[in-house]
């Protein structure tokens, strides 16, 4: 489920209602009882915020006003795992709960949905994230540009432009859920294969930017398996061929937009994948080339399924994730497309109705996520079969207004 459609247990006693939750600020107390221990303001509409406080060992309570917790960091974890977005590094906002947003050069002004009043976070000399009173916070001159840039780029339009070539897709709740083809079919037999050729194409019509420095699984098929890590604006590409039991891949210093794209080009005689990151708007940059023989070649394991945000089964190196947020039109070919190949900018352009392109005909499968009933995924192609989502329900099949 989205963040918005559950309770969570920020701490024991305190439960809170995803519907209502705005956002969550890491910043550090000044002056007084507990000075200089790390606090998590909790914004929310209707209710007032709330603050918690690290409590040293020293101290056997919470100063008045706050609410005392053993570590802050855990429950900012927690709330990102359970689907807020990081805007930078000690800044959630949950989307869904903004109804207006104004900026300037000097500040941003957030309107919470519903009877919950107007959040300000201003330019300030301030060396951390500082609450000044009155649902006002001052942001540190150094990174306030990049605070709103990436406000912006959170709370972006992103549906509303992939809606206009697509009319669903599939959200993703991170927690048990995946699509699955049982059978990927002899037009895709060396997918995922890092030894062949092969392209691989999705839109990202949600995605949650974290930096725990977790592994979230893309695709996989038998053991081998693309994967993101997450390092807030570095999400860097990683690749396994033994179910995760040994990862590796690089560093790329870009993490993918809500509403754009990605692109995954394997070639298996060079012993290279690329990785392509699109916008929104259609552009797109090739950000990241990974070296397959150093990566997974010596642990190349693939089978006959394909699955889709399915987390790697070993843990052996670090937490491997299920994908959380959403997907569509995911597209294949047995074959890799060339580096500045004219095919490739025609994939990043908007419009999504792949059987009106070029390279329709390249293509071994198309996958239109969320048009069919619950829980069936098909293959336009028909190449794939026996696809569903697996341990989700109907309202992951998400319509586009």
């Amino acid at each position: 489920m989205a963040f918005r459609d559950s309770f969570h247990d920020v701490v024991p006693g305190y439960r809170v209602n995803g519907d209502v939750m705005v956002f969550a600020l890491k910043g550090i107390k000044e002056g007084g009882l507990c000075d200089g221990c790390k606090t998590l303001e909790i914004g929310n509409f209707g209710i007032g915020h709330r603050t918690l406080i690290q409590v040293p060992d020293e101290y056997t309570e919470a100063p008045s006003g706050y609410l005392g917790v053993p570590d802050v960091d855990a429950v900012y974890d927690q709330l990102v795992l359970a689907g807020m977005s990081t805007v930078i590094e000690g800044a959630l906002v949950n989307p869904t709960s903004v109804a207006l947003l104004e900026y300037d050069n000097d500040q941003v002004r957030a309107e919470a949905v519903g009877a919950g009043g107007q959040f300000t976070f201003s330019r300030g000399d301030v060396t951390s994230i500082k609450y000044v009173g009155n649902n006002n916070w001052e942001i540190p001159d150094a990174d306030f540009n990049t605070f709103k840039e990436l406000a912006l780029q959170r709370l972006t339009t992103a549906l509303e432009v992939v809606g206009q070539y697509s009319n669903s897709f599939i959200r993703f709740d991170g927690s048990n859920d995946y699509v699955e083809f049982t059978t990927k079919g002899a037009g895709n037999v060396n997918l995922l294969d890092w030894s062949k050729d092969w392209t691989i194409g999705v839109t990202l019509t949600e995605f949650d930017i974290g930096s725990d420095g977790k592994f979230v699984t893309l695709f996989s098929s038998g053991q081998n398996a693309i994967m993101l890590r997450r390092g807030g604006s570095n999400h860097g590409l990683y690749l396994t061929g033994n179910d995760g039991a040994s990862k590796a891949g690089i560093n790329t210093w870009y993490a993918p937009n809500p509403g754009g794209k990605l692109m995954f080009v394997n070639d298996g005689t060079a012993g290279f994948l690329k990785y392509y990151i699109g916008n929104v708007d259609g552009t797109f940059a090739l950000r990241g080339v990974c070296n397959i023989a150093s990566a997974t070649l010596g642990n190349n394991n693939p089978d006959t399924n394909f699955c889709i945000g399915k987390k790697v089964g070993n843990n052996a190196v670090a937490e491997s994730l299920m994908f959380h947020g959403g997907m569509n039109n995911t597209i294949i070919a047995a074959e890799a497309f060339a580096n500045a190949s004219p095919l490739i900018t025609e994939y990043f352009q908007v419009n999504e109705t792949y059987d009106e392109a070029s390279f329709y005909a390249d293509l071994t499968s198309w996958v239109k996520m969320g048009e069919n009933a619950f829980p069936e995924v098909t293959d336009t192609k028909g190449v794939m079969t026996d696809g569903a989502l697996i341990g989700g329900n109907e309202d992951d099949f998400v319509v586009i207004d």
